[in-house]
C-alpha cells in the first residue's frame, strides 16, 4: 500500500506542477507584477496548489464494460476546502472490483460522500459539493496511463468548477471602497423625488413662474436634423436633447446634452467622409504593403492598423491620405466641396468644444440657455454637412 501513496505522490505532484505552469502562462501579469485582481488571485491560489486527495482504484471486467477503455480506472476526491492550508496528502484506499456491489456502494457512500448511483453506467462523471469545496471525479480510464488527458480534464474542468470559477466570482465584485473607506450608499430615494424638479431650474424666471418640463421640451423641439442625416448620427442627437429636457430633473444634465450634441458633430464629420469609400477599398502603407478591406469606418481602420501594426498617420486608402486627424478630415470635406470656407470654421468650433469637454480636469456647469443654443447650432452644422451644397445659398446665410 506505501507504494501506491507514493506512486500517487509523485503523480499528483507532478499534476501540481504542471497546473501551476499552465495557469500562470494563461493568466499573465504586467511587467510591474499588476493586473486584473482576478488574475492575481488565481495565480496566488496556483502558487500554493496542495490540498488533500483521496483515490481508489476501481476494476472491470473488459467484456462486461466494453466502453470502459482500461481494465483499472480511478475515483479521486480532491478536498479544495484545504487549499494551500497544509501539505497535499494522499489516501490510497485499495482496490475495489467493479461487479463487487455491495463493497463498491459502501466505498462511494462512506470515503467519498456519494451516492450509490454516482458511477451508475461507469461513464465520466464529476460532481461538486460547493458546501464542503469537495469534487468527486471518476473517469472510463487509467489516469497513470493518460497523463495528459487526466492534466487537461483536471485544469479545465475540475480545478476551473472548484477554484477559478470561484475566483472569478469573488474578484469580479472588485474593491470594496465602501468597507475600505467607511463610505456610505447613496440613498434611494422614491419616485417622487427622482422626478422632482431640480432646484437650481427653478431659479429661472419662467419655472419661477410655474413652468414645467413641458417648457424644456417647447425650447428644442424645432430643432431637427434633415432626412439625409445618417440614423447613427440621429440617435447620439436625440440622446442630447433628452438629456436637455431631463435636465429638469438635475441640472448637470445641461452640460452633458452639450457635450453629446458635439459628439454628434463629430460622428456626422466622420461619417461623411467614410460615406465616400466603397464596398471594397484597398488600404497601403508607408512600406507600399496593402491590402483589401470591406466597408470602413473609423474604428474598423484602427483596429486593423492595431492588428497588422501598421502606422496609422502614414496609411492610404484606395491611394489616398488617410484623414486621420480632425484637421485631415476637415482639409478633406473642403476639397471635395462639402463645405464651405465659413462652414469649417463651424465644424472646427464645434470641434474644439467637443475636446475641451472630453478632456476635463475640473466640472463644466452650463446654463440651460447655453445648452439649447449648442444643441441649434450643432443641428445647424451637420445640416449643412448633409443638405447639397448648392441648395444651401437659398437655405442658410453662408
Amino acid at each position: 500500500m506505501s507504494d501506491k501513496v507514493e506512486e500517487w505522490t509523485s503523480f499528483f505532484k507532478k499534476v501540481f506542477s504542471e497546473t501551476k505552469k499552465q495557469i500562470q502562462e494563461q493568466y499573465r501579469l504586467e511587467k510591474d507584477g499588476s493586473g486584473p485582481p482576478q488574475t492575481i488571485g488565481i495565480r496566488e491560489i496556483t502558487e500554493n496548489l496542495r490540498f488533500p486527495v483521496r483515490i481508489a482504484d476501481i476494476k472491470f471486467c473488459a467484456k462486461e464494460h466494453e466502453h470502459v477503455e482500461d481494465e483499472t480506472c480511478q475515483i479521486i476526491r480532491y478536498d479544495f476546502s484545504q487549499l494551500g492550508k497544509a501539505s497535499s496528502t494522499v489516501e490510497y484506499l485499495g482496490v475495489f472490483d467493479a461487479s463487487d456491489d455491495k463493497r463498491l456502494k459502501r466505498l462511494l457512500v462512506e470515503s467519498f460522500g456519494v451516492g450509490d448511483d454516482f458511477l451508475d453506467g461507469f461513464q465520466t462523471t464529476g460532481m461538486y459539493d460547493k458546501q464542503t469545496n469537495v469534487y468527486i471525479q471518476f473517469s472510463p480510464y487509467d489516469t497513470r496511463k493518460n497523463f495528459n488527458r487526466f492534466f487537461q480534464e483536471f485544469v479545465w474542468f475540475v480545478l476551473d468548477m472548484a477554484v477559478l470559477e470561484k475566483v472569478h466570482q469573488e474578484s469580479s465584485k472588485g474593491v470594496d471602497w465602501l468597507s475600505r473607506f467607511k463610505l456610505s450608499p447613496d440613498p434611494i430615494l422614491t419616485y417622487d423625488e427622482v422626478t422632482k424638479m431640480d432646484r437650481i431650474v427653478g431659479f429661472f424666471s419662467p419655472f419661477a413662474r410655474g413652468a414645467g418640463i413641458e417648457k424644456l421640451q417647447e425650447d428644442i423641439c424645432n430643432i431637427q436634423l434633415i432626412p439625409d442625416v445618417p440614423e447613427e448620427v440621429k440617435k447620439i442627437f436625440r440622446n442630447a436633447k433628452d438629456l436637455y429636457i431631463y435636465g429638469f430633473f438635475r441640472y448637470n444634465f445641461f452640460t452633458i446634452a452639450q457635450h453629446y450634441a458635439f459628439l454628434a458633430l463629430e460622428s456626422a464629420i466622420k461619417r461623411k467622409y467614410y460615406q465616400s469609400f466603397q464596398k471594397e477599398n484597398f488600404l497601403t502603407n508607408e512600406k507600399n504593403e496593402s491590402a483589401k478591406i470591406g466597408e470602413i469606418d473609423h474604428q474598423k481602420i484602427i483596429d486593423f492598423c492595431k492588428r497588422s501594426g501598421w502606422n496609422i498617420r502614414k496609411l492610404w486608402i484606395n491611394g489616398e491620405k488617410f484623414a486621420y486627424r480632425v484637421s485631415d478630415l476637415l482639409d478633406w470635406l473642403e476639397k471635395n466641396r462639402i463645405i464651405t470656407n465659413y462652414e469649417r470654421k463651424l465644424c472646427s468650433r464645434g470641434m474644439n468644444m467637443r475636446n475641451y469637454m472630453s478632456h476635463l480636469t475640473n466640472p463644466w456647469v452650463i446654463t440651460l440657455g447655453h445648452s439649447a443654443r449648442s444643441l441649434e447650432f450643432v443641428a445647424d452644422v451637420i445640416n449643412r454637412l448633409y443638405s447639397p451644397l448648392g441648395a444651401r445659398s437659398s437655405l442658410f446665410k453662408v
